[in-house]
């Protein structure tokens, strides 16, 4: 499928015509055929709420992961705050994303421990209950292994990569063919991560759309820092950028 809204879109309705149930990581037991939409926030909050507003108007509810030891965004500024409070409007769930490269970890003890810290600050954060977490580019130790802890759900745990049929779009590269995947009705369980920041209005390739997103962090570096130096277009204008 190509990287656009339009094949998102169309995504989402193939698995309603395939009658698959958009669930979430707690509630999946109580629908007969159920699909877990997952989208991991690696870059670009900006793209997680297009897509989580897409996906209000088709009628669906997703989960979004959110990683808090990245350099991209920050969850207490005002504007990401704000983002991160309509994606809950639109009535959509917010999953903690945990890079394990932060910290030193040695033992499953470690992990939770960790989990258990970050889940904190984003429950204070958002004023909100956070039920599961994803692994930001896991460990071959965290997919060899059956992790599961107390509080919250680990999204990578045996129940969910064996017991359902896991398809990712890592990379701007489905692995395998989702489309015929979901056409051939082989699963009655699916977990699908997508990243937003692959999907746009236009198709590209990878080199594309890094490309753009690198380019445009100068507008919004500007911007930023218009909103902290007073009359700063005497001192650069947005022209000369």
């Amino acid at each position: 499928m190509n990287f656009t809204y339009k094949s998102f879109i169309e995504l989402i309705n193939l698995l309603k015509v395939m009658n698959y149930q958009f669930t979430n990581y707690k509630e999946y037991k109580k629908v007969n055929k159920p699909v877990i939409f997952r989208h991991d926030i690696d870059n670009s909050l900006e793209k997680a709420l297009e897509i989580a507003r897409i996906e209000h108007d088709n009628k669906i509810k997703s989960t979004y992961f959110v990683l808090l030891s990245t350099d991209f965004y920050n969850i207490f500024s005002k504007k990401s705050n704000a983002i991160l409070r309509e994606i809950i409007n639109l009535g959509h769930e917010i999953g903690l994303h945990f890079d394990e490269k932060r910290y030193e970890i040695n033992s499953s003890s470690d992990l939770e421990h960790y989990i258990k810290y970050e889940q904190d600050i984003l429950q204070r954060a958002l004023n909100i209950k956070i039920n599961c977490v994803s692994m930001h580019r896991p460990s071959k130790w965290i997919l060899d292994n059956n992790i599961e802890f107390d509080n919250i759900i680990n999204s990578y745990s045996k129940t969910f990569l064996k017991e359902f049929k896991y398809l990712s779009d890592s990379r701007m590269y489905w692995r395998e063919d989702v489309i015929n995947i979901i056409k051939s009705n082989k699963y009655d369980k699916l977990h699908i991560l997508t990243h937003p920041f692959w999907y746009e209005e236009y198709e590209d390739d990878i080199k594309g759309r890094v490309g753009a997103f690198i380019r445009n962090a100068n507008k919004e570096r500007y911007f930023y820092m218009k909103e902290n130096i007073r009359n700063i277009e005497e001192i650069i204008s947005e022209g000369e950028l």
